[in-house]
């Protein structure tokens, strides 16, 4: 005897459980993927906060879920360009230090796009004074005094010395 067949309300039911069960893992899904922002580069946070934006355009996700994914997202990712805005900056400052001038300056410009993306994103206050006083110090440091070059306070000395001076 073949197997009766469900009423229609049985079956609506199935389908509902399993868009729900659906929604459920998309949740989820999402959820991991926001959770894997928090220690990625700063590349790759922005790859997947674009990547984010676009699940979470599914109208079947709540909107009070989407809020909360995509403010984390946008949190991760700002987190990420504060990071790599310090890491650069802070070898900026030895390098500074070291008077190694050209990569000092490539690593201040490359800390400067980390720290203008940060703010875009919301950086808080204290941060961007901070960095900028640290751009500030490392524009200030380094470059000033080369030992035995001469400067316009001490010109090169080009008189004639004295053969009979007792101090050459």
């Amino acid at each position: 005897m073949p197997p009766q067949s469900s009423s229609p309300a049985d079956a609506a039911r199935a389908k509902q459980d399993a868009d729900r069960e659906a929604l459920q893992r998309l949740m989820a899904m999402i959820t991991d993927e926001a959770g894997q922002m928090r220690t990625a580069s700063p590349a790759d946070a922005e790859r997947m906060h674009a990547r984010l934006k676009e699940r979470c355009t599914d109208k079947r996700l709540p909107g009070d879920f989407k809020k909360r994914i995509l403010d984390q997202a946008r949190a991760f990712e700002r987190d990420a360009n504060m990071r790599a805005a310090d890491r650069e900056l802070a070898l900026a400052v030895a390098l500074a230090a070291s008077e190694n001038m050209p990569l000092r300056a490539l690593k201040l410009n490359e800390g400067r796009k980390f720290f203008a993306k940060a703010c875009s994103l919301g950086a808080d206050e204290e941060f961007r004074r901070a960095t900028q006083r640290l751009i500030d110090t490392i524009m200030m440091t380094g470059g000033v005094y080369k030992p035995g070059a001469h400067t316009k306070a001490k010109p090169l000395d080009t008189a004639p010395k004295n053969p009979r001076n007792a101090k050459v």
